[in-house]
């Protein structure tokens, strides 16, 4: 059974991603519900994320630094999308929200509803977003000094800052996630930040995609017990998902 599902993992491995009709074409000698199992078995170990139909390697990057702004946007743009259509129901008129940097959260910038809200965010990207396309929201734009790569500004008194604010709801994003980890981020000042406001916020919504779950960066601001809303973007792993059950 150990050779069988080392085998499986080498082959999805050598693959990234590979649907159930392909194991099984591969593996003519075993059956497809054998497959299956091997399948959640290995999950469970932690060596692979199923996926709908099949499943796929666990990423493995640890870096210093995230890719720049321009880059991330170009990738997984329909999962942003999915995502921020879901976390848009979440907010409510005459509330104060928070809305992270990145891409994700500029997805959701760009449908906020035209109602009154007061919108907190650190990056200068989306406070332009809302304040130009929108009528009705106020904005208050954090301050500190700007990264360019991350389209952001960082500050250690930002924290002091968000002492003063209330935030009925964060809308907060991870550059990766682990299940010993977090949600953790490139950047120390911006996790610095982001900790504050899962701190500061009356309800944190983590909006995360499928390419985040099992990279690991060095700063982690927050575990899956600090989170009351997980918005994904409906191919998060199975076993994420029963982490989350738990905490119910």
């Amino acid at each position: 059974m150990t050779e069988r599902r080392e085998a499986i993992r080498k082959f999805i491995e050598s693959k990234g991603e590979v649907s159930i009709g392909e194991l099984a074409a591969h593996f003519a000698s075993w059956s497809e519900m054998t497959l299956r199992r091997d399948l959640a078995a290995l999950e469970q170990e932690h060596r692979l994320i199923l996926t709908r139909g099949g499943a796929r390697t666990i990423p493995s990057r640890y870096g210093l630094h995230e890719d720049i702004y321009s880059e991330r946007e170009q990738r997984n743009a329909q999962a942003k999308r999915t995502i921020a259509d879901k976390a848009v129901e979440l907010i409510e008129p005459d509330t104060g929200i928070f809305l992270d940097s990145g891409t994700t959260a500029m997805a959701l910038a760009r449908i906020l509803p035209d109602c009154h809200l007061a919108v907190i965010t650190a990056a200068p990207n989306i406070a332009l977003e809302v304040a130009m396309r929108k009528a009705k929201p106020s904005v208050i734009m954090l301050g500190g000094t700007l990264s360019r790569d991350e389209i952001a500004v960082s500050d250690p008194e930002i924290v002091r800052n968000l002492e003063n604010l209330n935030i009925d709801t964060a809308f907060v994003t991870a550059s990766g996630y682990d299940e010993r980890s977090g949600f953790t981020v490139g950047s120390q000042l911006g996790a610095l930040l982001k900790r504050a406001v899962v701190k500061q916020a009356r309800r944190v919504v983590m909006m995360l995609d499928k390419s985040k779950v099992g990279t690991l960066l060095p700063f982690t601001f927050a575990r899956m017990e600090d989170v009351d809303v997980l918005v994904g973007d409906g191919e998060l792993p199975a076993s994420m998902l029963k982490n989350c059950r738990k905490l119910l």
